[in-house]
């Protein structure tokens, strides 16, 4: 629902919902706080996501309520802080979590959850929401702006824990080098191979570019889709969810210059 606020509308924002949306008090409560209520309070104002009930109005107020029931009852995983800094950290994202909210409510991000435990956070890169491990969070400007441009270089050694389906040790004993274009843009993705199954291989990939889904893309046109991928290959789909986990992440802190090397041993693949 998008609305303005007309003469004769209720001047506090629960009531101007519970008015239009004809739901409870309490459900939209629980709308508020997972963040699928947005606020423009001047026509010429930017749209900001607004949780306080009591917020008040004017006839300038422009509301936007994206709602959806099975939203209210999701059961959302929890991230963790596994290597913490003053100024940023790095966090483990489990399956199933976003990386940062929709207009339908961020409280199945782990950004929010970064937010709750920190007070501020911001968002420095993205991992799907399908697959799981590392991310790095800023906690202060500063540390945004730094980080963020780190990432824009390309200068982050990126690596990921991969199982995909067949024997590709056969075929590339020695991992590859792929360079398969990805939405008509450069894409490169090297790996090696940890171990291989019977009818499956562990591999561990390195990723030179960020393009989205990269990893699932290329390894579903060399013919090795990831198992259980959702969206891309055929024959490698499972009732366990993706084989693709975040592993390690390599570079030089840009607030001290010191290199930083951290692998997530702590959680099985």
């Amino acid at each position: 629902m998008k609305k303005s606020v007309k003469e004769g509308d209720p001047l506090v924002l629960i009531d101007f919902l519970e008015l239009h949306t004809k739901l409870s008090k309490t459900t939209l409560k629980k709308v508020l706080n997972n963040g699928g209520v947005w606020l423009r309070k001047l026509v010429s104002s930017k749209r900001v996501r607004t949780r306080r009930a009591t917020t008040p109005l004017t006839l300038e107020s422009h509301i936007e309520f994206f709602f959806d029931p099975k939203f209210l009852t999701l059961e959302i995983p929890q991230a963790r802080e596994v290597h913490s800094e003053k100024e940023w950290g790095l966090w483990y994202k489990p399956p199933g979590l976003l990386s940062q909210g929709t207009d339908f409510g961020d409280h199945a991000s782990i950004l929010r959850q970064v937010e709750q435990a920190k007070g501020k956070a911001f968002l420095v890169h993205r991992l799907d929401r399908e697959a799981h491990g590392l991310m790095l969070f800023a906690y202060t400007h500063h540390a945004a702006g730094s980080f963020s441009t780190l990432w824009q270089q390309g200068i982050v050694n990126k690596f990921y824990k991969v199982e995909v389906l067949g024997n590709i040790q056969k075929q590339f004993p020695d991992g590859l080098d792929i360079n398969f274009k990805v939405d008509g843009k450069e894409a490169r993705t090297t790996f090696k191979i940890l171990e291989q199954k019977e009818y499956t291989a562990i591999i561990l990939a390195q990723i030179h570019t960020g393009r989205l889904h990269q990893i699932r893309r290329h390894f579903e046109e060399l013919g090795y889709p990831v198992v259980g991928d959702p969206k891309y290959g055929v024959g490698n789909k499972n009732d366990q969810g993706i084989r693709l986990m975040a592993y390690q992440l390599k570079f030089i802190n840009p607030l001290n210059k010191k290199e930083v090397n951290f692998e997530l041993s702590d959680v099985v693949f």
